[in-house]
């Protein structure tokens, strides 16, 4: 019986230091002094490598002031060193995840929506390269040890709700996370040759960050225009411009009050109805932000609540309370709605082609009733994605079914990558290159690039595509010590 009881007490000892050893995820860190990498990307069916993706990593601390400076220089030498035009794709994660993927399947599953980007045809014959930036922030507080392990530290994860919207909402409103993102894009535009393009896209806390960072420079933007000069006409459509070819929030997790300032603005400074700046897409299936996110922030708020801080909006002929904008998310509240994906048809037969690499042929630049395909080539669904809302600006907001987005995530797998590539297409327009552009890879002055490799497999049960795990970095195989 003693020594029973001194077992269990020992492994009682052990869950404890188990649960505080994870709960160290340090304020740190993953990727110091790491040139961006290149990845080598075999496309589907075999044969030759027909072209790379590189991808940077940029760290935020708890402050939101970068980690290294370096970090985003290493990155815009990398971009100037390309030799060519660009599609420059940035991603801000969210909560639960942060830069280092032996913690966060967001890792992984970025390197995938890049290496199908890299073999795409459409992409291959603009001459563009894919280059990645993953803007990584404190947003697990937990390291992933095992499955028990990892059961036992739930409750410290989901209570870190209100801290990690805290660290969210402060790098959001620091000055290096705006730099970090115009530095990108001002480097993809004016440094490298060709027809360069500039997506950016936020998930959960991580569209906040990208909602909030990029507000005041889009109300700068949009509502410059040079001066008149004598005898000249301008219009309105003059000082209309896009900071990036495509703004994408995924399952925000922020305050939809920040959207009605934005959409109230398009709607007196842009033409109605015109193609989008940014689009934000909402799970119908995604409880984190429909129900938890409402739960926690009306708890929050009741004290302001009681004491009469919020007033009334006058919205098509009804009161609406401003707490409704602070408790609820954008993709949750009718009243910003601007946009539906609505199922046209289903099919078994032969599209010629996976959907997303297909969602990629559409018309550039069309926005208005723009169809898709989500699912595999031989089974397929087709969508439409049609205006519902009292929301007609080009700030979109867009609600999907729970076949597109199954919850809060993942963002990059399936149809939901499906849309993606409908919506890269939609705002961004890669043109054919005007001469055939022969790649080079060059090192970095810091010295070898690490190189590492991607292979697309069709599955030939399913007809699915997928995409091979890419070899750990560094960082990844030697986490940071506790």
């Amino acid at each position: 019986m003693i020594f029973q009881s001194q077992t269990g007490s020992v492994g009682i000892v052990c869950c404890v230091l188990a649960f505080l050893f994870a709960g160290c995820a340090a304020n740190q860190p993953y990727h110091l002094g790491e040139a961006p990498t290149e990845t080598a990307v075999t496309p589907a069916g075999g044969g030759s490598v027909k072209d790379i993706y590189r991808l940077g990593f940029i760290e935020f601390d708890e402050q939101g002031d970068f980690w290294d400076r370096d970090q985003l220089r290493k990155t815009v030498q990398a971009i100037r060193d390309t030799g060519r035009g660009i599609l420059l794709v940035t991603y801000i994660h969210g909560w639960q995840n942060n830069s280092n993927s032996t913690d966060a399947a967001d890792v992984g599953q970025f390197r995938s929506l890049l290496a199908r980007l890299t073999a795409d045809q459409t992409v291959q014959l603009s001459g563009l390269q894919v280059f990645g930036v993953y803007l990584g922030w404190r947003g697990r507080v937990v390291h992933k040890v095992n499955p028990v392990v990892d059961t036992l530290t739930w409750v410290e994860k989901e209570a870190s709700f209100y801290s990690r919207k805290n660290a969210a909402t402060r790098i959001s409103s620091s000055t290096p996370i705006t730099e970090a993102i115009f530095t990108l894009i001002k480097t993809a535009r004016r440094d490298t040759p060709g027809n360069s393009r500039c997506v950016v896209i936020g998930h959960s806390f991580g569209a906040l960050v990208l909602e909030k960072a990029l507000a005041q420079a889009l109300v700068g933007t949009l509502l410059y225009e040079q001066p008149f000069a004598p005898g000249v006409e301008k219009s309105r459509a003059d000082r209309v411009f896009k900071p990036a070819d495509l703004i994408l929030l995924v399952n925000s997790a922020a305050e939809s009050i920040y959207s009605k300032e934005m959409i109230d603005m398009y709607r007196d400074t842009t033409p109605l109805r015109g193609g989008p700046h940014v689009i934000m897409i909402s799970s119908d299936a995604d409880t984190a932000t429909g129900l938890a996110f409402p739960i926690g922030t009306k708890l929050s708020n009741a004290p302001k609540a009681l004491s009469g801080s919020f007033r009334k909006y006058h919205e098509d002929g009804r009161d609406t309370s401003q707490f409704n904008y602070f408790t609820q998310t954008p993709g949750h509240n009718d009243s910003v709605q601007s946009h539906r994906l609505v199922a046209v048809a289903k099919g078994k037969s032969d599209l010629g082609a996976d959907p997303f690499d297909l969602n990629l042929k559409n018309r550039a630049g069309s926005y208005e009733n723009v169809t898709l395909y989500t699912g595999k080539r031989y089974d397929w669904t087709q969508w439409r994605i049609e205006r519902q809302g009292p929301n007609q600006t080009n700030y979109w907001v867009l609600r999907v079914p729970k076949q597109i987005i199954p919850g809060h995530g993942p963002i990059f797998e399936g149809e939901s990558r499906d849309l993606m590539a409908a919506l890269f297409r939609l705002a961004t327009k890669p043109q054919a290159a005007e001469r055939s552009v022969p790649l080079k890879v060059r090192g970095s002055a810091e010295g070898p690039v690490q190189k590492t490799e991607q292979r697309l497999q069709r599955v030939k049960a399913t007809g699915e595509t997928v995409v091979t795990p890419v070899q750990p970095s560094p960082s990844d195989r030697h986490p940071p010590e506790h």
